[in-house]
């Protein structure tokens, strides 16, 4: 039974667990994304600009309810903040790129999620007074939970990590690819240059020694 709580616990901490999105926010435009929120949950917001321009954007999320703005950051290249949800209702999370007016942003970010607590209306003493444990080592069912807290502290910092791990590699690997697409157009275009010099260098120096040619045949006459 015991380990049947340790699983269940697991299990729903890694269902928290959200995957980040990568999005295009188009040249002169303002995209925007919904999410319904209640008061006391915790927003986890990583933002990276991964190409595009200056590699940077206007972000604002706020409350669709009231209009209060829990995060204002303007031409960022990255955003990572913990937002305090203080009202129930949908939150409107804008990109704004209206200031550029040639360039798209290809950017990528996450919402993790920490649902405020007792929201489910789960009580521990009550689980553990249904699932009638036995007495395997644990003579306080606290201590049980205490463990089960420090398991679950630890999947949080891993889950951090690897978000700000994984942001980062996307925002490399968009890096990476959009120079090596500038050295590749950069080669294309020097290749091309050298060609049409080496063609144009060919029919000049025949010219001139028709010319010359020309020139002493009229000489002989």
């Amino acid at each position: 039974m015991k380990f049947f709580l340790i699983f269940y616990f697991v299990a729903t901490i890694l269902c928290e667990i959200e995957d980040g999105v990568q999005y295009i926010v188009g040249a002169g435009k303002m995209d925007c994304f919904y999410r319904k929120l209640s008061k006391g949950d915790l927003m986890d917001f990583d933002l990276q600009v991964l190409s595009g321009g200056e590699i940077d954007i206007t972000l604002v999320i706020r409350s669709m309810i009231t209009g209060r703005e829990y995060l204002n950051e303007f031409r960022q290249t990255e955003v990572s903040k913990e937002i305090n949800i203080e009202e129930d209702g949908p939150v409107e999370i804008c990109f704004d790129n209206r200031y550029s007016k040639f360039w798209d942003k290809v950017i990528y970010f996450d919402l993790g999620i920490d649902e405020s607590e007792n929201k489910t209306g789960l009580d521990h003493e009550e689980l553990f007074k249904g699932l009638h444990l036995e007495k395997d080592g644990y003579d306080n069912n606290n201590i049980l939970m205490v463990k089960l807290e420090n398991i679950g502290l630890k999947f949080e910092t891993i889950e951090q990590f690897q978000l700000i791990f994984r942001s980062r590699y996307k925002r490399h690997r968009s890096l990476q690819e959009h120079n090596q697409w500038l050295v590749t157009w950069f080669s294309s275009m020097s290749c091309i240059l050298m060609i049409v010099v080496g063609i144009l260098q060919v029919f000049l120096i025949r010219n001139l020694f028709k010319s010359k040619q020309q020139k002493g045949m009229h000489s002989g006459l």
